[in-house]
């Protein structure tokens, strides 16, 4: 009797076939080691930057903090400094500006004052020159200019207030406008009228 082992044949057989045919179940489970191990290579490939620049933030990005805090913080103080200058700077230019109004004032004040104490001494010196035989009857100051009318008994008397006005000190360019002749009451008279440029205020 002849016994044949169909089993181990059958085997031979598939194996044989699979070999030559391609089984499926085989071919699924290289392609899929293969295909695996291929995908992990790529993502260790493609992960090593990353690993690489968490590495380089993990050392590098406590000290950029730590000079961005720093910087942040000398800005602070910079920014309080200039606004304290700032303030300081509005104060003194607002003190300057009061300074220049109170000098100002001063100065009109000073002027007023002294055109004043002018006017004064010119009332003064025309009282003082005035002939006996003369008198005046209008008197026109301004900060510039002075004008006088009168009368006197002669051209003497004109001449001689003329003269007295033309050596003072507190008067320039003294002249005589006009001088004419009138009868006031029965008397004939000089009516004189004269002009002057009052002394400038220094």
């Amino acid at each position: 009797m002849i016994k044949i082992n169909l089993a181990s044949s059958q085997v031979g057989t598939n194996a044989a076939l699979g070999a030559q045919f391609g089984d499926g179940e085989v071919g699924d489970v290289l392609i899929s080691d293969e295909t695996r191990k291929e995908a992990i290579k790529r993502l260790v490939v493609a992960l090593i930057p990353v690993i690489g620049l968490y590495a380089y933030q993990e050392q590098h990005i406590p000290q950029l903090q730590a000079r961005l805090s720093s910087l942040q913080a000398n800005l602070r103080e910079l920014e309080d400094y200039n606004a304290k200058q700032a303030a300081s700077v509005a104060e003194i230019k607002k003190f300057k500006e009061d300074e220049a109004v109170i000098e100002a004032r001063i100065s009109a004040l000073d002027k007023i004052s002294r055109d004043r104490y002018r006017e004064i001494r010119v009332m003064d010196l025309l009282q003082q020159v005035i002939p006996e035989k003369a008198w005046l009857t209008q008197i026109n100051l301004n900060p510039e200019k002075m004008n006088v009318q009168g009368l006197g008994l002669s051209d003497f008397e004109v001449s001689q207030f003329l003269e007295a006005l033309t050596k003072s000190v507190f008067l320039m360019d003294v002249n005589l406008v006009s001088s004419t002749e009138v009868t006031v009451e029965g008397m004939i008279l000089k009516k004189f009228e004269i002009s002057a440029v009052l002394e400038r205020s220094p």
